[in-house]
């Protein structure tokens, strides 16, 4: 994909039309627009001033998307279904594995408030700039704290190990038909997660040869499919020690044992998962992903 992509994401509302041409004297180089509209916007409505706003935004959304066809920009809309987070979290993963290099931004000038605080609540986990014009005449930038978490989960050691942790408990919870996060079935003990690890595991790169050192032994294939690696136990412990300091994995004990630890993914783990699994990685991450 052309890494000059910049797509600029907006929330629906009654002035965004007004707001959007404004937008492209901070941000000259938008090529992709997209309106996020709360669903109720296209619902009709016993009260007579709800309906005459509903109306205005969609009055709205269609100028605006007459302004980007004026300009030549490709726009799309996203249909936002409550509740909104779960919604529009979603709708952002999807984006983002579309366009995993584009600059993404955000207009925050309209909208409800449930789909502005979670548009806002994701930006960073898309590295987004946000952006309001409450005066629909001038761009405010919106400062946010800056996120590594993508750098992290370039490794499809720690995209496994998430897609693991994500199966299990979708499992768990399944099983127990509605069971709390908090219940000690959910967490996955050590031996089982290293186990369901090893066949996947894909060995760092090394460091370049010294020379006249003798040559590195030619990987050996399993009936013709994949090489053996060994992943020693030393090695798993610094993901996971990784994944935890990121905050994406919460670590225990096992019932009853003082000794073996277990682990279960945060919710900012499962965000992670969503925004920066590639599906190529492995069967399991292309289902997990698939399912969220």
């Amino acid at each position: 994909m052309d890494r000059t992509e910049h797509v600029h994401i907006i929330s629906a509302g009654e002035k965004i039309h007004i707001a959007y041409p404004a937008m492209f004297r901070e941000l000259p180089a938008i090529s992709r627009t997209m309106v996020f509209t709360d669903s109720t916007v296209h619902e009709e409505s016993t009260d007579p001033v709800t309906d005459k706003y509903r109306l205005a935004v969609r009055n709205a959304v269609a100028a605006t998307q007459e302004i980007s066809a004026s300009l030549l920009i490709p726009f799309s809309r996203e249909m936002i279904f409550p509740p909104a987070y779960a919604s529009v979290r979603s709708a952002l993963a999807k984006i983002r594995r579309e366009y995993p290099d584009a600059r993404f931004t955000f207009d925050l000038s309209g909208g409800s408030k449930e789909l502005c605080l979670a548009l806002f609540a994701f930006a960073p986990w898309l590295g987004g700039e946000v952006y309001a014009s409450f005066d629909e005449k001038t761009a405010r930038h919106v400062p946010l704290p800056d996120r590594t978490i993508g750098s992290l989960l370039s490794s499809p050691n720690h995209q496994m190990i998430l897609a693991i942790l994500l199966n299990r408990k979708k499992m768990k919870k399944d099983a127990a038909k509605g069971a709390v996060p908090e219940d000690p079935a959910l967490w996955v003990p050590r031996q089982y997660l290293y186990g369901q690890l090893v066949s996947s595991y894909v060995p760092s790169r090394t460091g370049k040869e010294k020379p006249g050192a003798p040559p590195k032994p030619v990987a050996q294939y399993k009936s013709g499919r994949k090489p053996v690696a060994e992943l020693s136990h030393a090695t798993f412990s610094g993901f996971m020690r990784t994944l935890r300091d990121a905050g994406l994995v919460e670590e225990g004990y096992s019932p009853g044992s003082r000794k073996e630890k277990s682990y279960r993914i945060t919710e900012a783990g499962e965000i992670a998962f969503r925004f920066f699994s590639d599906p190529a990685t492995s069967s399991l991450v292309w289902s997990m992903l698939e399912s969220s």
